[in-house]
């Protein structure tokens, strides 16, 4: 099996690889290969040229970009004045209803409610983070600058584990 190629490049006045084609890509999406970048194919690591030199993999590379312009264009179609014929809900409730009689055997069947911890560890985490808070606040003196702090903790502590809990984490 034949190993794909592979190329030598320099980089900062500074020899890197063997880069595969793949690696090359992704520097010239980068912009750090440019058709001045000197480049040497594996088997002849000594011969550096640029990377202009190799056509066909310049063409690879570096494709040609699309230059768009503004001017005249030609309009294929125009609006037609024909109204569709509107579509009524029986219909409409009809379809979905024979749809939904053509797969019946093939939905899953739902599955059991998921049991709810929620509870359990909202009311254990604020028992000990407030537990916590009121540690702190007969360990240390009851200066304004503590009890505002603690104050702050218990609210933001408090709100932001009923929205992890309730409103960002799913039943668990």
């Amino acid at each position: 099996m034949a190993t794909p190629p592979r190329y030598f490049m320099m980089e900062d006045g500074q020899r890197t690889g063997p880069h595969s084609l793949a690696v090359l890509l992704q520097k010239a999406e980068m912009h750090a290969l440019t058709a001045d970048t000197l480049i040497a194919p594996e088997n002849e690591p000594g011969i550096m040229l640029p990377l202009r030199d190799f056509q066909v993999l310049c063409s690879e590379l570096l494709p040609e970009r699309v230059h768009y312009t503004l001017g005249a264009h030609a309009i294929d179609r125009v609006n037609t004045t024909e109204i569709p014929a509107a579509l009524s809900v029986q219909e409409i409730l009809s379809d979905n209803l024979a749809r939904e009689r053509a797969v019946e055997g093939q939905l899953l069947k739902s599955a059991r409610a998921r049991t709810n911890n929620r509870r359990r560890d909202y009311v254990l985490l604020t028992v000990a983070g407030n537990a916590f808070a009121a540690l702190a606040w007969v360990l240390f003196p009851g200066t304004p600058m503590v009890v505002v702090s603690l104050l702050g903790f218990v609210v933001i502590y408090n709100v932001s584990l009923a929205w992890v809990l309730y409103g960002v984490m799913d039943r668990y």
